[in-house]
């Protein structure tokens, strides 16, 4: 065909071919700019202190770690982290300040346990879980431990359960509260022993202690750091970890998994940040929460609550975290109990 006997449709084939290798050579180059100015943005970061919000109240065993891992990974990077309690709705209210943070690095979110049990039970969060939130990684697991009132006849939780088994609804147990790790822990006891108990709830881990101690309930799933110090007094009796192994921590007890099996039950810290945070950031505070997992002070100030350090990667974080949820989404679905 001659140029004189093209149409418009065969112009328009031309100059799209011809416009083709231009636009693909455009696009490179936008991307090796937005590449260079997000490592440019990467290496200038952090510029200022950066915030860490932990939608908790001041003082306890979270807290404690949070401010451990703010510290060290501080010294890493060469400024300060600052440790910003933001209690309130059961964490919700500080990890919704989290989530309509600018992304830019400085702003940090611990999390808990609480944050899977919160997407599982609570159908009204003003955040996603997993979408709002970019993941930068696990912390630290920790068991709960199963205490019973010192007046029980079981001193091992073979013997638990059978005193429980013999007497459907007469034994009750204390919690934090409805959808608290330490009801829903005991709930997978029901269910996975199948017992017949009955939940006290407590506003908090301290009453439920207290509850305990005075006689008001038989047994709870608490803190390492909340009871050792009862069970060192005699005060609680101590019949396993809830982890699926033994814990240094508490030498001589065994997992409670050894008689129920497949029960696990554990208590994580972890790390997200906004969604839309560079990755190249995301990858660098990483870095420095790996550094603080080997660090002496850190090591040394949650062996007490008997803490693994497992080191993982963003992604495999944001596994864990969508397991938890979906555990905690078939536990709701057994128990038909939902937060508001």
């Amino acid at each position: 065909m001659r140029p004189s006997d093209a149409g418009p449709d065969d112009a328009i084939h031309n100059m799209n071919m011809t416009a083709k290798p231009a636009r693909t050579a455009i696009t490179a180059v936008l991307l090796l700019v937005l590449n260079i100015s997000t490592e440019a943005a990467a290496q200038a970061w952090p510029s200022r202190p950066i915030r860490m919000i932990a939608p908790i109240s001041a003082g306890g065993g979270a807290d404690v770690a949070a401010r451990l891992l703010a510290k060290s990974m501080g010294e890493t990077l060469k400024q300060q982290v600052v440790v910003e309690n933001r209690p309130g709705g059961g964490s919700v209210l500080g990890t919704t300040a989290a989530a309509a943070a600018t992304a830019d690095g400085h702003t940090l979110l611990w999390i808990s346990g609480a944050h899977a049990i919160n997407a599982a039970f609570n159908r009204n969060l003003p955040y996603d879980s997993i979408k709002s939130f970019e993941p930068v990684g696990l912390f630290a697991k920790m068991p709960f431990v199963l205490v019973v009132h010192p007046g029980m006849n079981a001193k091992t939780v073979p013997e638990l359960l059978a005193l429980v088994r013999a007497s459907p609804g007469k034994y009750n147990y204390a919690s934090s509260g409805i959808g608290s790790a330490s009801h829903l822990g005991l709930e997978m006891l029901k269910l996975g022993a199948k017992l017949d108990m009955v939940n006290i709830s407590y506003k908090g881990a301290a009453p439920s202690l207290a509850g305990l101690i005075g006689g008001e309930v038989q047994m709870a799933m608490l803190g390492p750091l909340s009871v050792k110090p009862h069970i060192a007094s005699g005060k609680v009796r101590p019949l396993a970890v809830t982890t699926a192994k033994r814990s240094a921590a508490f030498p001589g007890l065994p997992a409670l998994g050894e008689s129920v099996p497949q029960y696990e039950m554990t208590s994580w810290y972890g790390m997200l940040v906004p969604r839309g945070t560079p990755p190249a950031v995301i990858a660098r505070l990483n870095a420095a929460m790996t550094a603080a997992q080997s660090d002496k002070p850190v090591i040394d100030g949650l062996a007490a609550e008997g803490a693994e350090l497992p080191s993982t990667t963003p992604q495999a974080f944001r596994k864990y975290l969508e397991a938890d949820i979906a555990r905690y989404v078939a536990l709701r679905q057994k128990l038909d109990i939902k937060l508001e």
